[in-house]
């Protein structure tokens, strides 16, 4: 199979005119670095289409994309995120069959299936990075069979922004809120798994910027599509890593 997803914009002062556009750092009064917004700083992001702002969340669409991405499995949450960083940064480190290296991007994107009742999530975790344009055409090939380039088609999702360090506890607690937000707005989407969207290395501790994301009820399954590890379920595609190098290989691999 081939490869291609997605990325993100700014929460604030974005009741554009410019919604259903391409929303670039002109649209929003910022300086053009890579066209990806200030909260980026200086890192490429995808491009996506602000559809919808609320006080609450927002509504975005994404464009397809290739992203290199890796499941990390038993795991808490902290630990999860620390694993899966560290075999993708290797990987644009020159862990690839081309000893390329690639510049960084951000977010970095965390798939996490939670409970029913979201207190506590699933072991397995899945972290991935948006590959830069150079490499959105033609990726190397990862050295570490555990990781993956993986295409996603574009997918529209309901976006929460909020501040602080993203923890297990966190996360999931903003992901219900928003969950909520949308229930009481009786607006459909998919349930079942949601993505933590981080744009800020540890060593920022002040007007830290995360994101929390579920999918449109109307648009790909947010778990496979804008994951792009497979096109079945967010469990399928953490069998099918864990389960088989050998699959995973065959399907996420030329």
């Amino acid at each position: 199979m081939r490869a291609s997803l997605f990325a993100v914009c700014l929460l604030a002062a974005v009741t554009l005119a410019s919604a259903g556009r391409w929303v670039s750092p002109s649209d929003l009064g910022l300086p053009a670095v890579n066209d990806a917004p200030d909260f980026c700083h200086g890192l490429e992001c995808p491009p996506f289409k602000l559809l919808k702002n609320t006080s609450q969340y927002q509504l975005r669409e994404y464009e397809g994309a290739k992203f290199v991405g890796t499941t990390v499995e038993g795991s808490n949450f902290e630990a999860a995120i620390t694993k899966g960083f560290t075999r993708l940064f290797r990987y644009i480190s020159g862990n690839n069959v081309d000893n390329a290296k690639i510049s960084m991007t951000a977010p970095v994107i965390t798939f996490i299936k939670p409970s029913e009742d979201f207190k506590s999530a699933d072991k397995n975790y899945t972290v991935a990075f948006y590959l830069p344009q150079q490499f959105q055409g033609d990726a190397p090939k990862p050295k570490d069979d555990s990781v993956n380039i993986v295409d996603a088609p574009g997918v529209t999702v309901y976006v929460k922004v909020f501040g602080g360090f993203g923890t297990g506890g966190s996360v999931l607690k903003e992901a219900d809120i928003l969950r909520q937000d949308l229930m009481q707005d009786k607006i459909s989407f998919k349930d079942g798994a949601f993505a933590y969207a981080a744009y800020d290395g540890p060593q920022k501790l002040i007007n830290r910027h995360n994101e929390v994301w579920l999918t449109a009820a109307d648009t790909n399954n947010f778990g496979m599509n804008v994951m792009a590890m497979q096109a079945c379920t967010v469990d399928a595609i953490q069998s099918a890593l864990a389960a088989a190098q050998k699959a995973v290989a065959q399907i996420f691999h030329n």
